[in-house]
């Protein structure tokens, strides 16, 4: 019976993983355009921990309750290389 219990405890807490992946894709999915939400999900896919911090940002935001317009791609790529600490790349070309 104790392997029954750990596999109930298992289910239950891959329920809650997957409900609280929901909870994040509906957040992104009201707060940002169809170009940003997508950047999401490549982001999401590259650096997962870059992703939790910026729906966690998204869903303090969310949660001050103030009116907002929806965060375009261009207003999400400048929060990701302030929360990365990027630069933007520039290439110069010098010719001797």
């Amino acid at each position: 019976m104790p392997d029954d219990e750990e596999g109930q405890k298992l289910r239950q807490q891959r329920m809650q993983q997957v409900q609280l992946e929901m909870q994040k894709r509906d957040l992104l999915r009201r707060m940002l355009t169809d170009s940003a939400y997508e950047r999401m999900t490549n982001v999401r896919l590259s650096s997962p921990e870059l992703y939790d911090k910026v729906v966690s940002s998204l869903a303090y935001i969310a949660q001050s309750g103030k009116p907002m317009e929806r965060i375009s791609d261009e207003q999400l790529y400048s929060l990701l290389a302030r929360m990365t600490g990027e630069r933007e790349t520039k290439i110069e070309f010098r010719r001797k």
